[in-house]
């Protein structure tokens, strides 16, 4: 083989795992992060009011989230904080429970300290949306939770972290006033 094709291979295969090894660092760096931050106050009273709320919202009639009446549904326990610990996203996991599904989805939500609390906000952030069919499970078997959690903080980790350290610019740059505007419209839909 040519020195030139073998050194490019090289580079190649180089470059494969490092692009591997460096999403499985991630991932364990979030993964030893996630385990400390269960242990904080932040993780225990965001989590508890993302419930709440979800909860909260579906009894007073809120619309766009009366579709968790029609699925299996749960807040996951990985919270992407910023270093400070006051704003965050959460993921919300859902299984539909439809006959005819083909999809399943996971809704980003954020969570900011307002005044001391923990403010929910659920509308205007993106959505993953994951079909059963290219995940090789049959039409009517939902996308297990624990592979839902999987894939989607696989994609928030992309940039959550810059240079080893948490990326806060990525966290904070949806906390914006068109968030709460678009907040404040989903609360009166109802």
């Amino acid at each position: 083989m040519k020195p030139q094709i073998l050194s490019i291979l090289l580079t190649i295969v180089l470059a494969v795992t490092t692009g591997c090894s460096t999403e499985q660092d991630k991932a364990k760096m979030f993964n030893d992060q996630l385990n400390k931050s269960k242990l904080t106050q932040p993780y225990k009273e965001v989590l508890s009011s993302a419930r709440h709320n979800l909860q909260q919202w579906i009894a007073d009639g809120v619309e766009e989230v009366q579709i968790l009446k029609e699925c299996k549904w749960k807040v996951d326990d990985a919270i992407f904080f910023n270093s400070k610990q006051d704003r965050c996203y959460l993921l919300l996991l859902m299984q539909d429970n439809a006959p005819d599904a083909e999809v399943d989805y996971v809704y980003l939500i954020y969570g900011a300290v307002e005044n001391h609390e923990w403010k929910i906000y659920f509308s205007s952030l993106p959505n993953y949306v994951y079909m059963r069919e290219r995940l090789k499970l049959s039409k009517n078997s939902p996308v297990p939770m624990d592979i839902l959690s999987k894939l989607s903080r696989e994609e928030l980790l992309k940039g959550y972290y810059k240079n080893g350290k948490i990326d806060d610019s990525f966290v904070n740059k949806a906390y914006t006033d068109d968030l709460k505007k678009r907040h404040l419209k989903f609360l009166n839909e109802n």
